[in-house]
């Protein structure tokens, strides 16, 4: 076959083609909206008020010696008691390095639970990652993760640990 007729014949086709593969084709594929994690600030209050809902009254935590070097920063305790709420941030996990037990993955989304050493020996605290309470800054429909989805569930964790913390009559 003469190549001059094959040459039209494909310089049809090509555009053709080209054409119906772009109208075949969907959108691009959507990347994640960037999330952060709550404030500290704020996700103390949400704490603080969560000791509110289940009856304890909510007091600014003290550090507790989680080794002979490194102690944890409890951001909210029970009035009284020894038990509480810590609110741990990148920072916080880097300057704890391995003081910090680390989570275990096959326990999913269970509640991380640390005792002190020495004097602190009796503490008790549940540790809330910043990275578990992630939301996103869109606005509109464009929300995946709001920042009342991510209150909500540390809210729901905070309540968790006192419900335990009163069945287990921790003091």
């Amino acid at each position: 076959m003469p190549l001059e007729p094959l040459l039209r014949l494909v310089g049809v086709k090509v555009p053709l083609l080209a054409t119906l593969a772009w109208a075949c084709s969907g959108p691009p594929p959507r990347t994640a909206n960037p999330t952060r994690p709550l404030d500290e600030r704020r996700a103390i209050e949400v704490i603080s008020n969560a000791f509110k809902e289940e009856h304890e009254v909510p007091v600014p935590g003290s550090n507790v010696l989680l080794s002979a070097q490194s102690a944890l920063r409890v951001d909210v305790l029970a009035s009284g008691k020894r038990f509480g709420v810590a609110y741990v941030t990148g920072a916080e996990r880097s300057e704890l390095g391995r003081a910090l037990p680390a989570r275990d993955p096959n326990m999913g989304d269970a509640l991380q639970l640390v005792s002190g050493i020495g004097n602190d020996a009796d503490a008790r605290v549940c540790v809330l990652h910043d990275i578990d309470y992630l939301y996103d800054d869109q606005v509109g429909d464009a929300h995946e993760k709001s920042t009342s989805t991510a209150e909500l569930k540390l809210r729901r964790d905070t309540r968790d640990f006192l419900v335990i913390a009163h069945r287990e009559h921790l003091r």
